[in-house]
């Protein structure tokens, strides 16, 4: 289940800016993993949001290199 949540940079005044929007992703995990998982962040000083924004981000990255990888071995055996 995903809420979407509209927030403007401008504090909710419409101009020709290009907004910046952010979606709650809500996802369902064991209690306990849960719990580790928050642990292990708070003890590095982070929030879990921010550690699971920058997988996310790293995950996506990885996916494209990936990616182009298979397209030049393609490319290099036909």
């Amino acid at each position: 289940m995903c809420h979407k949540n509209v927030k403007t940079q401008d504090g909710g005044k419409k101009r020709n800016q290009v907004n910046k929007e952010t979606v709650q992703l809500v996802i369902d995990v064991p209690q306990e993993v849960k719990d580790t998982f928050q642990d292990a962040v708070e003890r590095n000083g982070k929030s879990m949001a921010d550690v699971l924004k920058l997988y996310m981000q790293k995950y996506i990255w990885k996916q494209s290199e990936l990616q182009r990888n298979r397209q030049k071995r393609r490319k290099n055996i036909g």
